[in-house]
C-alpha cells in the first residue's frame, strides 16, 4: 500500500515534466535552428523564421541555438 502511494505521488509530481513543451520558439527554416523569442539572434532574424512550437521545431529536425538554448 506505501509502496502503491509512493508511486502515485510520484507520478503526479512528475506529470508536468512528461508533458510536451509546447513553448513558443522562433525557428529559422534555413539554418534550421530554434531560439527563444527573447534571443537577440531570434530578434535579427526576419526572412527565414517562423513562430513555432518547440516540439514542431525539434520534430522537424531544428536544433537548439548555442546562445539561448532554445
Amino acid at each position: 500500500m506505501k509502496r502503491t502511494l509512493c508511486l502515485l505521488i510520484f507520478l503526479l509530481l512528475s506529470a508536468p515534466v512528461l508533458a510536451s513543451d509546447s513553448s513558443i520558439v522562433v525557428m529559422n527554416t534555413k539554418t534550421h535552428i530554434y531560439h527563444d523569442p527573447s534571443c537577440q539572434w531570434a530578434k535579427r532574424c526576419t526572412k527565414n523564421c517562423i513562430k513555432t512550437t518547440r516540439d514542431k521545431a525539434i520534430s522537424r529536425g531544428a536544433r537548439p541555438c548555442k546562445i539561448c538554448g532554445g
